[in-house]
């Protein structure tokens, strides 16, 4: 069963704007939407995902920086450069490029007031599936498990989900993870989750079409990112991220096959 899933990390979801600290040296700014541990605002790395736009940004001498930025602002504002999965905003914005960076596995996670008695989230109907705001068109293939329930916030839809308001909450596993360890740290074992097959979408930098020299700017970051995962930095980026558990198996192939996706060689983003 293929499903589609946004790549709400922020859902992670990032938008880009410029300044100028000297005519012919611009800083790059990316907006994203706090998700920990992939974008973290309270830490002094800022999460995955900023460690591995800071790699990049310092192999290819890029000067960058990262914003925090409510969802709701990101969602509305389709001006800027973003970052998240391509699929959230391509209806509505064209890029000059689209450079994947990583990649995110959707999971559906339940809560269980015994431990003992955790049953299958994906079996039964007329569930309720809590899901980030603005994503709920996108999950196709899981409308037969019921309806879905908006939040504009992670935390939101966790606390909904312990109080028996949603069945289900549709979210990324480290995210998840973390969300529930911070809110809920002595019921970490009431709560279950099973990965989405096929669940796969990309951590993408997308660059607007009407960015001054957005193309050559993008394959800048995309020789970043082929360089650090050559010499091995993107590889410890990732194992200090998953530090109880293992880095997906198929991690590299999809990052390898949403690269060549959205590959713009040709002129354009590909698309």
């Amino acid at each position: 069963m293929k499903i589609k899933i946004v790549w709400n990390l922020a859902i992670l979801l990032i938008g880009c704007a410029i300044s100028v600290l000297h005519a012919d040296e611009p800083t790059v700014v990316f907006q994203v939407n706090s998700n920990p541990p992939i974008w973290s605002e309270k830490t002094s790395s800022g999460g995955m995902g900023s460690e591995i736009i800071a790699a990049i940004s310092k192999e290819m001498g890029i000067k960058t920086r990262i914003a925090f930025v409510p969802l709701k602002r990101l969602i509305a504002d389709t001006t800027n450069n973003d970052v998240g999965n391509p699929l959230f905003y391509m209806n509505n914005q064209d890029f000059a490029a689209i450079i994947p960076i990583g990649v995110t596995y959707s999971t559906l996670f339940t809560y269980h007031k015994d431990v003992h008695k955790k049953s299958d989230a994906l079996f039964g109907s007329g569930k309720r599936i809590g899901v980030l705001a603005g994503t709920s068109g996108t999950h196709a293939g899981l409308e037969k498990f019921g309806i879905f329930e908006e939040s504009y916030t992670k935390k939101s839809l966790f606390k909904k989900l312990k109080a028996g308001r949603v069945d289900m909450v549709i979210d990324f596993y480290l995210p998840g993870k973390e969300t529930i360890a911070e809110l809920f740290p002595n019921e970490i074992d009431h709560f279950d989750f099973q990965l989405i097959p096929e669940s796969a979408a990309p951590i993408a930098l997308m660059i607007d079409s009407n960015y001054p020299d957005g193309a050559r700017i993008g394959k800048r970051y995309q020789e970043g990112l082929h360089r650090i995962v050559k010499n091995g930095v993107y590889h410890k980026i990732l194992e200090k991220y998953f530090v109880n558990t293992t880095i997906p198996p198929y991690w590299y192939a999809d990052l390898l096959k949403f690269e060549n996706l959205y590959s713009f060689d040709s002129g354009g983003n590909g698309l």
